[in-house]
């Protein structure tokens, strides 16, 4: 478990907002601070735009802080490294922001009652389902609630439910169709990336100036390469891709060039997919066959 830059970033700005929140409504004696920067519904004369980010840093109280930082200490780290630091920053501000128009919308079709909002669970939701997306199978215990270990796309889908079964009933003074609406969010972000990713990765259809010009692009995005992109650079296979694709413009006859590309294209798929498995099991889940395969792609 470690704490990444932008995941620290997060858990210090929380931290402050916290002491000021302290100190200037203990000195004053009023809400005014929290007052200023929490979210309302719509239409009401207190909303204003900055809202829909200071709210996610404000909490009611230690336990509500020390709850959400815990999860963030948890799984901010793990989507982090798997992301980088700009994606995980435009992440977390975005499933907090859908978090926050997702409890706005269901305020303004009556499903619940109109309140103002603190607290970063919904973009913190956002984060757990990242983590979830990513190691489904990692296995977690949860104490004092969870005695045993629970993979982690289930612990998600439990909270998922039992968030939607309290939201109904109402009563609880909890946001949890906040909660609802940043992982909701944020399961929309983490498929769009993985098409795009994917998009990029791979070329379609046999095309010769379609095939040279794609798959060179895909090595030019520098810090924007999808996930398998990274790790395939990591064992030295894009210096080769941007050499093949010189090959294919420059070199010999069409025939030589389509049938080279195409046992390139079937090695590279057959990595992407080795490197897919190492991303969801783990590098020991992989076969003897499929470990030397990546082996072999090293030394190229």
């Amino acid at each position: 478990m470690q704490l990444t830059p932008v995941a620290k970033t997060i858990l210090i700005i929380n931290l402050v907002f916290f002491v000021i929140q302290y100190l200037a409504e203990g000195l004053t004696g009023s809400d005014w601070f929290t007052n200023m920067n929490a979210l309302y519904a719509f239409g009401d004369p207190r909303l204003l735009p900055h809202q829909y980010i200071t709210y996610m840093f404000l909490h009611s109280g230690f336990w509500h802080l020390f709850f959400n930082m815990w999860q963030l200490v948890i799984f901010g780290g793990a989507v982090e490294q798997t992301y980088g630091p700009k994606r995980f920053a435009i992440y977390y501000l975005l499933c907090g922001i859908g978090s926050a128009l997702a409890n706005q919308l269901c305020s303004y079709f009556g499903i619940i009652y109109p309140a103002a909002v603190i607290g970063a669970s919904g973009a913190l939701y956002g984060v757990m389902v990242a983590a979830a997306f990513n190691f489904p199978n990692v296995k977690m215990y949860i104490w004092p609630i969870i005695f045993f270990p629970i993979k982690l796309k289930w612990l998600v889908a439990g909270f998922a439910l039992l968030d939607l079964s309290n939201g109904l009933k109402g009563g609880d003074n909890v946001a949890h169709f906040a909660h609802l609406g940043g992982l909701f969010v944020g399961l929309i972000i983490l498929l769009w990336w993985r098409y795009s990713d994917k998009r990029r990765s791979h070329f379609s259809g046999n095309t010769y100036w379609t095939h040279a010009s794609s798959t060179y692009d895909t090595y030019d995005k520098g810090d924007q390469s999808s996930f398998a992109d990274k790790v395939k650079s990591a064992f030295g296979m894009g210096k080769e891709k941007k050499k093949a694709d010189m090959h294919v413009v420059n070199g010999g006859s069409h025939t030589a060039d389509y049938e080279y590309n195409q046992r390139r294209k079937q090695r590279n798929e057959e990595i992407d997919r080795i490197l897919d498995k190492v991303r969801t099991g783990g590098f020991d889940n992989l076969t003897e066959d499929e470990k030397r395969t990546l082996f072999d792609a090293s030394k190229r």
